[in-house]
């Protein structure tokens, strides 16, 4: 067998798939014994163990084999690196998920201002269903179960146990914002829909991102149309295409801060996760 097919027949029994961070150590290290290597040797010495060596079959196997390997390398290296976030691509990409699990924290204050109980907020979200946790120094204080396919709502206020049932207009404008907010999807398109600049890559929680910003009035107006100002920002994985986190700052009448992370996107819910149960000791207010 000649060594080109010695060679090849190595190559494709390799089966490795280094992850980004080991193949640039390895890149890095060969190239670093090899310059050492040159520079420490006299030229007629390289010289002459260049020609010694080259005459060896086996050598000039395994120099082969060195160079492949560095060129498969250098292929994972481009690959893992990422072209980029296609932003067209987005909205569709997190469209088709089936369901999704993120943290939501939020805070707003003002003469007008909301009173917002809850350090943060933990939504499980499908395309007819959410439900919400709101908890407050380690607590669950409320939980929100909203079905759109059936048109009813229930809530639990835990700390007074009592709970509310309530049917859905799906047609009112208060109730349409409300599902509004609650969809990262929507947020996505209204990013889409304005003027925004590219921002510097940047990892997030271990995650290579790319991110967008905007200060377009037309991103909230017609949510609120009270906002003389804003800042948002959309922060979506290289490797994924995901959204991992969004945040967005908001001025006027009051002063709104938003953060949406820690999201699970392509979740598949049970349905015992959007059935509310009501303990027997909670009374109806």
């Amino acid at each position: 067998m000649r060594p080109a097919e010695e060679i090849e027949n190595v190559v494709k029994q390799m089966s490795f798939a280094a992850r980004s961070e080991m193949d640039q150590r390895l890149w890095a290290g060969a190239s670093e014994a090899r310059e050492q290597f040159i520079k420490t040797r006299p030229a007629p010495s390289r010289n002459w163990e260049r020609n010694t060596i080259m005459r060896s079959p086996i050598t000039k196997f395994a120099v082969a084999a060195a160079v492949i390997a560095a060129v498969l390398v250098g292929v994972t290296l481009f690959r893992n690196s990422g072209s980029g976030v296609v932003w067209a691509e987005v909205a569709e990409k997190i469209e088709a998920s089936r369901g999704v699990i993120y943290r939501e924290r939020r805070g707003t204050d003002g003469p007008h201002g909301l009173a917002i109980k809850s350090d943060y907020g933990i939504t499980y979200l499908s395309p007819t269903q959410y439900r919400s946790e709101g908890f407050k120094d380690g607590q669950c204080w409320i939980t929100m179960y909203d079905n759109r396919a059936t048109a009813k709502r229930v809530v639990l206020l835990h700390a007074q146990k009592q709970y509310v049932r309530e049917d859905i207009t799906l047609t009112d404008e208060e109730d349409r914002r409300h599902a509004n907010y609650q969809d990262p999807t929507y947020w996505v398109r209204k990013f889409m829909a304005c003027e925004y600049t590219k921002l510097t890559r940047r990892e997030i929680d271990g995650v290579l991102c790319e991110g967008i910003e905007t200060t377009d009035p037309a991103f909230y107006s017609d949510e609120n149309p009270s906002i003389e100002s804003l800042i948002a920002r959309l922060w979506v994985s290289i490797e994924t295409g995901y959204p991992v986190l969004l945040e967005g700052e908001f001025h006027g009448e009051s002063n709104t801060n938003m953060t949406f992370d820690q999201f699970q996107w392509d979740a598949e819910f049970d349905a015992s996760v959007f059935e509310p149960i009501i303990p027997t000791d909670y009374e109806p207010m």
